[in-house]
């Protein structure tokens, strides 16, 4: 006779390691062979020679009788189908969710959404446009631009068609990943969807410090002490240590409506300027900016054109929090969700696409990174109030796409601390703010290497992995036009990532090579 106490141990043991194996496993086929023979072993461990056949439903019922040995539900719920098989496991911090940013409170709304669907799509990248299209020229730039808009908003409906199912909510991207691919799912999905943020708050820095320069540099006119670009990035990153002490997303509601009214402003001084200057540009030389690639050479040429691959679709990066701000919204949560984005989607193309051609046509191959940091010509009083205007803006982004990262963080906590203090919430935000500050004072060509990012993860956050897991967990008929779409959206988007990132690393590469650091 065995001892029951270690049997019972063994048993959990290995029910575990099946309940993993199992993991989005089909609801037949082969591959479950294995180990529902595996399962046999177990229950004649078990049983003896009462051990009845083996079935789903009868193995279910005649577990519980292995001394005490049952299976947690979300576990073990792999006899049904892969959709039911995460019912319980799809909110992986469902008992800390009260306590997570993302899913603390859920008061949003449709015009929420709308507000961090524009934020979160009108980003820094919609500043390098005009400077993006130059690699392209007019016709490669409109064809890009539109395909990218129109194939990111069909994957972002699929991820707001995902979020809610059977009444199991996916509040995060690496649920939604688990939902497709099992226990392997929070990692693929997690690292492509993190990487990318992380990436994003850091150029965003960068950017916000190159802004306040340039708004320093307006309004003190030479009169004031000059401070390099590492020192306003410095400050900025301390500006954010205040943003990032908000509770949840639900608190961030009221600065992001600002941020896109800021982000609406913005971009009608930027279209405004451009259109002026091309226009005067016009009047006083008699021909308008040079649009065509003469004086470029062949190779850095196409470089630049993959390269902008990466900048357009880096303005995507919405797809990696659209799930956190659907979390906001009480269920049912589709209609209002669709709503916003609909709205917030139209809002933030028309003002990108606006910005990139009427930044293109005034300027052409003249056109700089960031627009406003020494294109538009115009009033100091203007351009200084855009610069204020794009710092408050991509402020509000920053606040918005680094939530997901500290709920990230603060739920690996509370899986090792039953009570999470507030100061050490704190305490993990305010250090991770400094880091990703201290990244960006040692490398402000972030940028550069932002776009890269976006090939490499963003690429895969808004048009890869939607049109993946809907392919997974929806089904839909092979000869259906969404399954033709769906592995067309993919096909297309593995070209841009080996292209963008090919482009965009020679970019970093030379970027890093002529920085001056701590300027």
């Amino acid at each position: 006779m065995y001892n029951e106490d270690k049997t019972s141990a063994y048993l959990r043991q290995r029910l575990d390691s099946i309940a993993i194996s199992y993991q989005g496993m089909p609801a037949r086929g082969s591959r479950r062979r294995p180990v529902e023979q595996h399962l046999r072993v177990i229950l004649e461990v078990c049983d003896g020679d009462k051990s009845p056949p083996l079935s789903a439903a009868g193995f279910l019922r005649h577990q519980g009788a292995c001394y005490g040995v049952t299976p947690p539900a979300a576990n073990f719920r792999f006899f049904e189908s892969p959709e039911e098989s995460t019912e319980n496991a799809s909110s992986a911090n469902s008992q800390h969710d009260k306590e997570l940013p993302v899913t603390a409170a859920q008061n949003g709304n449709w015009w929420s959404m709308a507000a961090s669907i524009y934020l979160g799509t009108m980003g820094v990248a919609a500043l390098n446009w005009p400077h993006a299209m130059a690699s392209l020229t007019w016709v490669g730039g409109v064809i890009t631009n539109v395909l990218a808009f129109f194939i990111s908003f069909y994957t972002l409906y699929e991820m707001l068609e995902m979020h809610e199912m059977k009444g199991r909510r996916c509040n995060r991207y690496r649920e939604l990943g688990r939902l497709a691919f099992g226990a392997k799912g929070p990692f693929i999905c997690g690292a492509l969807q993190y990487g990318a943020l992380v990436a994003i708050v850091i150029s965003y820095l960068v950017i916000c410090g190159e802004s306040m320069h340039a708004f320093y540099n307006i309004v003190c006119r030479g009169d004031c002490p000059a401070y390099g670009r590492s020192a306003w990035i410095a400050t900025v990153g301390c500006v954010s240590l205040l943003l990032g002490i908000v509770p949840n997303m639900s608190s961030i509601k009221t600065f992001s409506a600002l941020a896109a009214f800021a982000g609406v402003a913005y971009t009608a001084i930027g279209v405004g300027g451009s259109v002026s200057a091309g226009l005067h540009a016009e009047r006083d030389t008699g021909h308008h900016a040079q649009w065509n690639l003469d004086g470029r050479s062949t190779v850095g040429g196409i470089f630049e054109a993959w390269a902008a691959f990466g900048a357009f679709v880096y303005s995507y990066g919405t797809h990696a929090v659209v799930l956190e701000c659907q979390a906001q919204i009480p269920s049912p949560s589709f209609r209002p969700a669709l709503a916003g984005s609909i709205i917030g989607y139209l809002a933030a193309g028309f003002n990108m696409f606006s910005l990139a051609f009427a930044g293109y046509w005034a300027f052409g191959q003249s056109a700089t990174e960031v627009i406003f940091l020494g294109t538009i010509p115009g009033p100091q009083w203007m351009l200084a109030l855009a610069d204020l205007l794009v710092v408050v803006s991509l402020l509000g982004q920053w606040q918005l796409f680094i939530m997901p990262i500290f709920d990230a963080m603060e739920g690996v906590l509370l899986n090792h601390i039953s009570n999470l203090q507030r100061w050490q919430q704190l305490l993990v935000r305010v250090g991770f703010s400094v880091l990703i500050t201290l990244i960006g004072v040692i490398f402000p060509f972030f940028g550069d290497f932002a776009q890269l990012v976006g090939a490499v993860a963003a690429v895969p956050n808004a048009f890869i992995l939607p049109a993946l897991i809907h392919q997974r967990v929806m089904k839909p008929p092979a000869s259906s036009w969404r399954s033709w779409a769906n592995w067309g959206i993919n096909g297309i988007s593995m070209i841009v990532v080996v292209l963008g990132a090919a482009g965009s690393g020679r970019s970093t590469v030379l970027a890093a090579i002529h920085n001056d650091y701590f300027a």
